[in-house]
């Protein structure tokens, strides 16, 4: 085989995976290539995690199937979250598969190269001025609507001095913005020390030359404490945005989730974040829809997000997963319902956005220059030092001699619900 095309599906934490699947292929000097249709190997990297997830799984695996007969296709590879969950039925219900690899079996990827690999590099499928680092993998947290932990199972945090030698890697090649990344960033290292180690790994790789911006992903609230806050205040490289996935407010439902936490705690550790980074930008996540979630514990979670006024929000229905406690909860919320809800809390939460944004016209800001812009009015469009990828908003540049990563302060002159104008 002599072309590959990667299909990365899912989260941050399954696009570390796929980087490493690319390492190996190129190994095998086989060539990357940016259209399927072009390449001989093609890996999907599934995500299993709701229902939506595995639907695209299935309709990608079956459209680069395809390809077999109408692209340059000769070996089709499926692995990730969603092999591992339904490996057994998807061998016998899609023959067209040639090799389905279970979760991170790298070797067994290795091997299928020809390729006797001990160690297990990454090449990045992001742009060369940002990458993830995943810090763990598996959640020891066990939250009654989810998969994960049954997939990729318990905590198990990657060593300190191997992050900071894949740090030290990724700087080298130019990386300026290093996300870090895990099913539970604030809990590293519990599993190896009895305590978060997050503290002292930010503190390692704020010292790291190269890097500018270092952004934490995915801090479940339950261990996210005021030491971890204070760290992330101290530390100038440190970007002070918090990405919280709350899931809701109400404790009978936080009790049923079972989050390890309560009403009282989030809003000790949130009105913490607000006193001591005035700045700061927090993003968080709803579930609606919850087996149990009644129109006044649903109230509860509204009149919340009116009250807190997060920068970034979105909201899920809920996805009813086999295998998970709560499938088998009683209660069950109508998906209209659970839709209707999470559509209400958008669009207040678009009102949110909005303000938050207007308040920024007049401001100058950092933005990393991501592309060329198509539109006419634009020249460029890049992201502000407050916006992850994919997730959050767009910064449209009005005119500026720019590259391609580069990172720049500009005056904010006009806002939209979730983006910026400016120049």
């Amino acid at each position: 085989m002599k072309t590959f095309y990667i299909e990365s599906l899912g989260c941050p934490k399954n696009l570390a995976d796929s980087e490493i699947f690319k390492y190996l292929a190129i190994k095998a000097n086989i060539t990357p290539v940016s259209n399927p249709e072009k390449a001989e190997l093609i890996i999907v990297n599934t995500c299993g995690f709701i229902e939506s997830a595995k639907e695209e799984a299935v309709n990608t695996i079956l459209e680069m199937a395809e390809l077999k007969e109408t692209g340059a296709c000769k070996n089709l590879t499926a692995t990730g979250c969603f092999v591992r969950r339904y490996m057994k039925n998807l061998i016998e219900e899609i023959p067209e598969v040639d090799h389905w690899i279970d979760l991170k079996d790298f070797k067994k990827f290795a091997e299928l190269m020809n390729l006797k690999q001990e160690k297990f590099k990454r090449e990045l499928m992001t742009p060369d001025y940002f990458a993830y680092i995943r810090i763990s993998d598996g959640c020891n947290n066990r939250c009654s609507y989810c998969a994960i932990p049954g997939i990729r199972g318990k905590l198990d945090s990657v060593p300190l001095e191997n992050l900071l030698e894949e740090a030290k890697y990724l700087a080298d090649k130019g990386v300026k913005e290093l996300i870090v990344t895990a099913q539970d960033t604030a809990n590293y290292g519990y599993d190896i020390n009895g305590k978060s180690q997050l503290p002292e790994l930010l503190e390692k790789l704020n010292e790291i030359k190269g890097f500018e911006w270092i952004r934490v992903l995915y801090l479940h609230p339950a261990h996210l404490t005021e030491k971890i806050v204070d760290k992330m205040a101290e530390l100038n490289k440190v970007i002070p945005y918090f990405d919280i996935p709350l899931q809701h407010i109400n404790n009978d439902l936080l009790k049923s989730m079972n989050r390890h936490t309560n009403k009282e705690h989030i809003l000790n550790i949130l009105n913490y974040i607000r006193k001591t980074l005035p700045e700061a930008v927090i993003r968080t996540t709803f579930i609606v829809g919850y087996p149990g979630e009644s129109f006044a514990k649903y109230k509860e979670l509204r009149d919340f997000i009116k009250i807190a006024k997060f920068e970034k929000l979105g909201v899920f229905a809920y996805s009813p997963e086999e295998g998970t406690p709560a499938y088998e909860f009683p209660k069950q919320v109508s998906r209209k319902t659970a839709q209707k809800r999470c559509d209400e809390l958008m669009s207040i939460q678009q009102e949110i956005s909005e303000n938050y944004l207007t308040g920024l016209i007049g401001k100058k800001i950092p933005v990393i220059i991501e592309r060329k812009s198509e539109s006419e009015d634009f020249s460029w469009e890049g992201r502000s030092i407050f916006d992850a990828p994919e997730i959050d908003g767009i910064v449209y540049v009005i005119s500026g001699n720019y590259c391609i990563g580069d990172i720049v302060k500009l005056s904010v002159t006009d806002a939209w619900e979730y983006d910026l104008i400016a120049e």
